[in-house]
């Protein structure tokens, strides 16, 4: 095996190496996504089991502006992390090519 062969090598491995553990990592963020999600879904739930009780407008108000903050700022379409994970996969393909899924 020459030289070279075995550089070229050396150099796909650690496309492949890299691009398992940042496909892994992106995983890991869309999972906290979803659990997010549903936890804000949860939230509004139980808020509303709780109408007519003291303290009831005050805890839907709160629970209202939480809700619309996490749907702004992570889970809703027009939020900055999609179009930062838009950039990052474009980044990922140029980088890794048919590593990259």
């Amino acid at each position: 095996m020459k030289l070279k062969d075995i550089l070229n090598e050396a150099s796909q491995q650690w496309k492949v190496k890299d691009a398992i553990v940042l496909q892994k990592a992106h995983e890991r963020v869309m999972k906290a996504i979803s659990a997010l999600d549903k936890s804000t879904k949860n939230l509004e739930k139980v808020v509303g089991k709780h109408k007519g009780k003291p303290n009831s407008e005050l805890l839907a108000k709160e629970a209202q502006l939480l809700i619309k903050g996490v749907e702004r700022g992570v889970t809703g379409t027009t939020s900055m992390v999609w179009d930062a994970w838009d950039a990052f996969r474009q980044s990922c393909k140029a980088i890794f090519g048919e590593h990259w899924n």
